[in-house]
C-alpha cells in the first residue's frame, strides 16, 4: 500500500502542473490556438487505441504471468519497446502524407494539421516511448526511479515553455516544439542508463501473445473513447468558436481530475494484479481494501472539482471564460459515476471479459449521437452534459 500512495502522488503532478498553469496558457493562447490545441488532443485521445495496438496495456498485465520467468519479461519488454519504435516512425509517416486531408473531414473550421497538430501528434508517439519505461518501472516496483522520472519531466515541459513565453517571447509553434524536446531529451535519458534494457529485439511468439492479450479490448476501447470524446467534435459544428474553447476550459478541467484516476489507476494495478493473480485466501479483502482507498481519493477528488469550478473566476482572471462555472455542478454530478467504473474496469481487464458488452456500446453510442444531435443545436453546452451524465450513468449499471 506504501508504494500504491507514492506512486499516486508521483501521478498527481502532471495534471497538477497542468490545471496550475492554465490561467497563464490561456492568456497566453489565442481562442483558436486553445480550440487547435484542444480538438487535436481529442482526435490524438481516440488514435491513441490504434497506434500500438494497445500492446503498452498487454504490458501491464501480461507481466504478471511471467512471475516465475524474468527472462521472457524482459524480452516482453524488448519486443513491444521494438513495435512501438516501428509504429511511431509508421504513423509520422502516415500523417506527414494526410494529416491535412484528415483534419479538413473531421473539422468544419479547417483547421491545419501542418506544423501544431503534427507537433502534438509527435510529442504524444514520442512520451509514448517513455511511458512503457514508465510501466516497466511500476511493473518491477523501482518507485524512486519512476517519480524522478515523471517530476522531472513534467517540472521540464511546463518549465521550458514558460521559459518561451515570458523570456524569449516566441508564438506557438515553440511552445508546442519545447513539449516535444523535452519528452525527446527524457526518452534518450532513460535509453543511455539502461542499454541492456532498451534493446531492438522482436520475439513474434511474445508479440503474437500481447496481441492476443490486447487486440479483444480494442474495440471496447474505440467505443469507450469514441464516446468520450463525441462530445467536441459535435460542439465543433453546433456551437461558436468563443462557446467551444469555453467547452474545452471546462473539459480540460474535469479533465484534470480524470487524468488524476489514470495515476491512481496505475499506481493500484501493479498491487491489484498480484492480489487477483494470488488468488489467495485474503485476495478478496486487499481488493476491498484497494476499492475502499479508490472510493475515498474520488470523493476528494470531485468535491475539489465541484468547489474549484464553482469559484473558477478567481483562478482565470479570464473574462471569456468566467461564466463556465456555472457548469460545475452538473458536470461534477454527470462524472461522479466514474468513480465505480474505473475500478471495475481495472479488474475486467485483469479478467479478459469485455467482450460481451462491445454490442452493448455500439448500440450505445448509437444512441448518444442521436442525442448529441438533439440536445447540443438546442441547449448547447448543457445538452453535452447531459448526455455525458447519462452515458457515465449507463456505464454504471453495465459494470
Amino acid at each position: 500500500m506504501k508504494k500504491t500512495l507514492l506512486y499516486t502522488i508521483t501521478g498527481i503532478i502532471p495534471p497538477a502542473m497542468t490545471l496550475l498553469l492554465l490561467p497563464v496558457y490561456l492568456h497566453y493562447l489565442s481562442t483558436s490556438d486553445y480550440v487547435v490545441l484542444a480538438l487535436t488532443n481529442s482526435f490524438i485521445a481516440v488514435f491513441s487505441i490504434f497506434f500500438n495496438l494497445k500492446t503498452d496495456q498487454a504490458y501491464r498485465t501480461l507481466y504478471f504471468h511471467e512471475t516465475a520467468d524474468k527472462k521472457k519479461q524482459q524480452q516482453l519488454f524488448q519486443t513491444l519497446f521494438s513495435f512501438h519504435w516501428m509504429a511511431l516512425i509508421f504513423w509520422l509517416l502516415v500523417f506527414y502524407l494526410i494529416g491535412n486531408w484528415v483534419f479538413h473531414w473531421l473539422f468544419l473550421n479547417n483547421f491545419p494539421f501542418f506544423p501544431n497538430a503534427w507537433i502534438l501528434l509527435a510529442t504524444f508517439l514520442v512520451s509514448n516511448l517513455c511511458n512503457l519505461y514508465y510501466i516497466h518501472l511500476q511493473n518491477t516496483g523501482e518507485v524512486k526511479s519512476y517519480s524522478l522520472y515523471v517530476t522531472l519531466t513534467t517540472f521540464a515541459v511546463h518549465g521550458i515553455q514558460l521559459l518561451v513565453i515570458f523570456v524569449l517571447q516566441l508564438d506557438f509553434f515553440w511552445f508546442l516544439l519545447s513539449a516535444l524536446l523535452v519528452n525527446v531529451m527524457a526518452f534518450l535519458a532513460m535509453y543511455f542508463q539502461n542499454r541492456l534494457l532498451f534493446v531492438f529485439s522482436f520475439s513474434k511468439p511474445l508479440f503474437a501473445e500481447a496481441l492476443k492479450f490486447s487486440l479483444p479490448f480494442i474495440p471496447f476501447l474505440i467505443l469507450f473513447n469514441i464516446e468520450s470524446q463525441l462530445d467536441r467534435f459535435f460542439m465543433e459544428r453546433y456551437v461558436s468558436v468563443d462557446e467551444l474553447a469555453g467547452y474545452a476550459v471546462l473539459i480540460s478541467i474535469t479533465a484534470a481530475v480524470l487524468t488524476f484516476f489514470n495515476s491512481v489507476d496505475n499506481a493500484i494495478r501493479p498491487e491489484l494484479y498480484r492480489d487477483l493473480s494470488a488468488e489467495s485466501s485474503g485476495t478478496v479483502a486487499s481488493v476491498r481494501e484497494k476499492f475502499e482507498l479508490y472510493l475515498m481519493i474520488g470523493l476528494l477528488a470531485f468535491s475539489f472539482l465541484l468547489v474549484f469550478g464553482t469559484h473558477i473566476h478567481w483562478f482565470l482572471h479570464h473574462e471569456k471564460y468566467n461564466n463556465i462555472q456555472q457548469y460545475f455542478p452538473w458536470i461534477t454530478i454527470a462524472f461522479f459515476p466514474v468513480i465505480g467504473i474505473r475500478f471495475w474496469a481495472l479488474q475486467l481487464v485483469f479478467d479478459k471479459q469485455v467482450g460481451e458488452i462491445n454490442k452493448f456500446l455500439m448500440g450505445k453510442i448509437i444512441f448518444l449521437t442521436l442525442l448529441f444531435l438533439g440536445l447540443i443545436p438546442i441547449y448547447k453546452t448543457y445538452g453535452a452534459i447531459t448526455a455525458i451524465g447519462f452515458s457515465n450513468m449507463v456505464n454504471a449499471f453495465v459494470f
